[in-house]
């Protein structure tokens, strides 16, 4: 009976962490300015812009930032979070969207749903970092 409620137990864990990895979102960063040397910021001082018409200061590149996730169990708000996560990480204060979806066939969809990895949301995005505004960032992350 102990070994049979074990394995039930093993069973079990192994179901959730099958579905807790299908269920994240996976990001990369690359540097793309080694030159600049920034102390991490947090993720709500980091802005995201759908273009660079938008962005109200100048700013350097600091990273290419991607992340992926499932399409069924993650929506754009998570894979921004995500970037935006990462972005903080390097000391970006401002994220310039490059694109930001998911793939539309329903097959694939309903093939996410049951275990498939073809129906996928991504993002990519540029890390920047705008010298002129600091002030907001410190409010933002309360330093």
């Amino acid at each position: 009976m102990l070994m049979s409620l074990n394995r039930t137990h093993t069973v079990a864990l192994v179901t959730v962490l099958a579905a807790l990895t299908a269920c994240g979102t996976h990001t990369r960063i690359v540097a793309t300015n080694p030159v600049l040397s920034l102390s991490p910021t947090c993720t709500d001082a980091v802005a995201a812009y759908p273009d660079r018409d938008h962005v109200p200061y100048d700013y350097y590149e600091v990273a290419v930032v991607t992340a992926e996730g499932n399409s069924v169990y993650t929506g754009n708000g998570d894979i921004l979070k995500a970037m935006r996560g990462q972005a903080a990480s390097v000391g970006a204060n401002g994220l310039v969207i490059n694109s930001l979806g998911a793939t539309h066939a329903t097959v694939k969809v309903i093939g996410a749903a049951v275990g498939g990895n073809d129906a996928e949301r991504k993002g990519q995005a540029i890390a920047i970092w705008m010298p002129s505004d600091t002030a907001r960032v410190r409010e933002s992350c309360g330093k």
